[in-house]
């Protein structure tokens, strides 16, 4: 499903900002490109992908040029004995990381040969609103460490945990700064969660998929969640290898923990899998982020 965005007063747009040098017959000239995303002349973010595409079947160019980062450059190829027309047209498309909203347009140049300057054209971002899905979890009548795969349309507790209301009464989340558990009111993606059920039950609730992180942990222990992406520990924790002690999970059944050493032989470690909708703590060893997929 398509979301329209484009809402008075709330309008999201985009401007593309061309910056084109004067060409000399046969040469290849380089348009390089950044774009906007907010009508205060903020710069697109780092990874979204800007594609421009000349569509002038009279000077052809290399099919699409593709750069992720906040500068774009595309380069075309003269012909002849001029640069291109007044009537070349460029196709131009915008997309954020995770493809969710994007944006495009189609218009007409100048002519490349004699003028030279800033092209800047509004784009309309559009938003692609993601399939719901539902996740489940059973949980003992007791403390369970949980995450969310999924990341929820309203993050409240009251919202996230509603197929199981009256059948707990705490929820809490880990303070790395004061070594301190606190009661929390929201639950969000990459964050772990002690719940304590009163009536074994199962957990269910619904969201879009989480699929990646980036999670800013602290010297000592932090309590984190994952993605919705079962993974090897080794290649899960990749952007962190080196920076952390030992990973440890919550047995729910026998109200213990569960320790996975990195380096250990496999028979001493009593899981190897990071699992959608656990909660896990992370001894690090000093201030790291840990990014999945690793950059």
């Amino acid at each position: 499903m398509r979301k329209d965005i484009g809402i008075a007063g709330l309008i999201v747009v985009a401007m593309m900002l061309v910056m084109v040098p004067t060409a000399s017959a046969g040469e290849a000239f380089t348009w390089v490109g950044n774009a906007t995303y907010s009508t205060n002349g903020t710069w697109v973010p780092d990874g979204w992908t800007i594609k421009m595409e000349n569509l002038n079947e009279t000077y052809p160019t290399e099919p699409w040029s593709q750069v992720t980062g906040q500068y774009v450059m595309w380069t075309a190829h003269c012909d002849g004995e001029t640069g291109l027309s007044d009537d070349t047209w460029i196709y131009v498309n915008l997309t954020s990381p995770d493809g969710r909203w994007f944006g495009e347009f189609s218009d007409r140049l100048g002519d490349m040969d004699t003028w030279s300057g800033k092209y800047i054209h509004d784009v309309v971002l559009y938003e692609q609103v993601p399939p719901a899905e539902t996740f489940t979890k059973n949980l003992v009548a007791s403390w369970n460490l949980v995450s969310l795969p999924l990341t929820p349309e309203d993050n409240s507790v009251s919202a996230v945990l509603g197929s199981i209301a009256g059948n707990y009464d705490a929820v809490k989340s880990y303070n790395t700064a004061t070594d301190q558990f606190e009661d929390a009111s929201t639950m969000d993606p990459g964050i772990g969660y002690f719940v304590h059920v009163t009536t074994v039950g199962t957990w269910e609730y619904k969201g879009t998929a989480y699929e990646s992180m980036n999670a800013d942990l602290s010297e000592g222990l932090n309590m984190v969640g994952w993605t919705n992406i079962s993974e090897d520990i080794p290649d899960a924790l990749s952007s962190i290898d080196g920076n952390y002690r030992y990973i440890a999970r919550w047995d729910a059944t026998s109200q213990s923990y569960e320790v996975y050493l990195p380096g250990a032989p496999a028979v001493f470690n009593d899981f190897t899998t990071m699992e959608g909708g656990e909660g896990y703590f992370i001894a690090a060893t000093s201030s790291c982020t840990l990014a999945y997929p690793s950059p």
